[in-house]
């Protein structure tokens, strides 16, 4: 292997190293946004379901009246 090779692929190899903690550092966002998310949604559920109960309730005590 010639040195214009070795660098090349020393540069190569360096790159991919860049590259790979750039990806980690993204995952590593993004996971925390998908928790971040999954826990607004896990609210954004209890209160629908809170909500429709409260509705059957009123709408029960409207049917009664």
């Amino acid at each position: 292997m010639s040195d214009k090779e070795f660098l090349d692929l020393e540069v190569q190899v360096k790159n991919l190293i860049k590259l790979s903690k750039q990806l980690k550092e993204s995952n590593i966002h993004l996971l925390k946004k998908n928790k971040e998310l999954s826990i607004k949604e896990q609210k954004l559920s209890e209160t629908l379901t809170s909500s429709a109960k409260k509705i059957e309730r009123l709408i029960k005590d409207l049917k009664k009246r």
